[in-house]
């Protein structure tokens, strides 16, 4: 934390050095040729879509697992969101009504890091923008997370494995996407930009990102076999890959509600996994044919998993999972 102090007794408050450095190592850490860091995940989103030069009332699928940001930003550029199911068992996109709707582009969203196949993307013959947030670690088949889209935006926000307080990251997955996003850096105005005390905070995260996905690993398999006592699942990367680690997910056999109450009554915070995505919104069901989706909210709780859970408590969380009504 050290350099979020020094950042603290400069003068510089919006991007500067510390922001320049944030982007160097993130770029060498997740193996990207270009990156712009962003204050926020809707303006990094907005511009992801811009570069890909779409024009008005074009067709663009989306998740409804995704934050409600998605949709806005995509209804703001004037363009037509078309919502894709995901699977109940697998958390997987379903991908048959994208060419049947006419879609130009795809926001991929990996809830919980579940990744598609490359090929299954390159079949659609259209424009990927990777949101990357949940997935980050995450890996099938040899291909890591952030790898299989045109761009890819990883979230700095609360909740995710490496946090800057707030911002995102937009990555250019290849040479050819990288040209134009260098471009957008230059213009960049300095309200959308990183702030030099968020890459600060950043920084100090990636240092330690390996470390932490290390802990989060051995903790996840621990919890996996305390929920194969139960009627209860989570779920499991492909290909015996490895799935996102910001949370640990259990999709439920019975009530949501009595799950939450056991485990707060315990001292865990657990919570409906998908309380602040599109389809947790009001009407989400009258206008939308989505059911994997639905069931998927009514019935997903998470538990926290994090690098700082000790022993004594990783102890309560298992008895919790392990006796789960």
């Amino acid at each position: 934390m050290d350099g979020v102090l020094n950042c603290l007794v400069t003068d510089s408050i919006g991007s500067g050095e510390f922001t320049e450095k944030f982007i160097k190592s993130a770029k060498e850490i997740f193996e990207y040729d270009s990156a712009i860091a962003f204050r926020s995940p809707y303006f990094a989103l907005v511009q992801a879509i811009t570069l890909l030069g779409l024009g008005t009332g074009t067709k663009i699928a989306i998740s409804p697992l995704a934050p409600l940001y998605h949709l806005i930003a995509v209804q703001s550029l004037g363009m037509i969101p078309v919502l894709i199911d995901h699977d109940k068992e697998t958390c997987l996109p379903l991908f048959s009504s994208i060419k049947d709707k006419a879609c130009s582009c795809l926001i991929l969203y990996e809830a919980f890091g579940m990744m598609p196949l490359g090929e299954e993307i390159k079949a659609l013959e259209i424009p990927v923008i990777e949101d990357m947030t949940q997935s980050l670690g995450a890996e099938r088949l040899g291909k890591k997370a952030g790898s299989i889209g045109n761009l890819a935006i990883y979230g700095l926000e609360e909740g995710s494995l490496v946090t800057a307080g707030g911002g995102a990251l937009l990555f250019a997955a290849n040479k050819k996407d990288a040209f134009p996003l260098r471009n957008a850096s230059e213009t960049l105005l300095p309200e959308m930009g990183i702030t030099d005390y968020n890459a600060a905070l950043g920084i100090s995260q990636l240092k330690g990102l390996n470390a932490t996905l290390e802990k989060r690993k051995a903790l996840e398999g621990v919890f996996q076999m305390e929920l194969a006592r139960t009627r209860h699942k989570t779920f499991k990367q492909a290909d015996e890959g490895q799935g996102g680690m910001v949370g640990f997910p259990i999709v439920l056999e019975t009530s949501m509600k009595e799950a939450v109450f056991h485990a707060r009554k315990n001292g865990v915070e657990a919570a409906p996994a998908f309380e602040r995505s599109i389809v947790s919104m009001e009407g989400f069901e009258q206008n939308m044919n989505c059911p994997g989706c639905r069931i998927l909210l009514n019935r997903c709780i998470l538990f926290p998993l994090h690098e700082k859970i000790g022993t004594e408590d990783s102890m309560i969380l298992k008895r919790i999972i392990a006796s789960l009504p």
